[in-house]
């Protein structure tokens, strides 16, 4: 569910590939007293260590769909959120999961029996993102963002976009009272010069009709 804080009358409201690894990270480090960045496992990710056993952020802190939100209970809470223009979402998706992670190789394709190009460059992958949709990480981190946050802003009493994350800092700084400092974890150093990004008009005009809600309700915060 969301993070809830009590002690500041506050919600976060998270969506995949809109920081929300960094936020979460920041709310458990407020929360606690302490970084939730001990160590990195084998695919660099950070984990923290308890009774000998790893821990991951986001179990912390489930991302889940706006159906499912103890919406009752929210009621009481101050709302926030963070989205993204979904192109940049997109190719954000593309290069973690797909370039990084390696989410769509062949054995993964066959394993789940989808007839599509593995390791797919960037068009390819927006070409063909419905098959792609039936490998769980893509799923999850391209679904709209209408999913996770609702189709109404005014649902939240703040909304603020990827590309300035600094007003979310000086707003959590007010909220919390103490100096914040995001920590950008998930900055992108995949080798991007093995595919091809550069996007072409016709995925950029795909892209815009799959995710003409997220532009309808919060195309004003991109």
């Amino acid at each position: 569910m969301s993070a809830i804080l009590r002690q500041y009358n506050l919600v976060y409201i998270s969506a995949p590939k809109c920081a929300c690894t960094s936020i979460k990270e920041l709310i458990f480090k407020v929360e606690n007293n302490c970084n939730f960045n001990k160590i990195r496992d084998e695919k660099n990710a950070i984990c923290f260590m308890i009774n000998g056993e790893r821990r991951y952020i986001h179990p912390f802190y489930p991302t889940i769909s706006f159906n499912e939100q103890p919406h009752q209970l929210l009621q009481q809470y101050e709302r926030f959120c963070v989205v993204r223009n979904p192109i940049e979402r997109l190719i954000s998706c593309h290069r973690n999961r797909v370039l990084r992670y390696g989410a769509l190789r062949a054995e993964e394709l066959e394993r789940l029996n989808i007839d599509a190009q593995p390791n797919p460059d960037l068009n390819q992958f927006i070409n063909d993102l419905d098959r792609y949709m039936k490998v769980y990480q893509i799923w999850h981190h391209a679904q709209p963002l209408i999913n996770f946050l609702g189709t109404e802003a005014e649902y939240y009493h703040a909304i603020f976009c990827l590309n300035t994350l600094h007003s979310l800092e000086d707003y959590l700084r007010v909220k919390f009272k103490r100096k914040v400092r995001l920590p950008h974890l998930q900055q992108s150093k995949e080798p991007l010069a093995t595919h091809d990004q550069t996007i072409s008009s016709r995925s950029i005009e795909t892209l815009e009709k799959t995710y003409a809600e997220d532009f309808s309700c919060f195309g004003q915060y991109f």
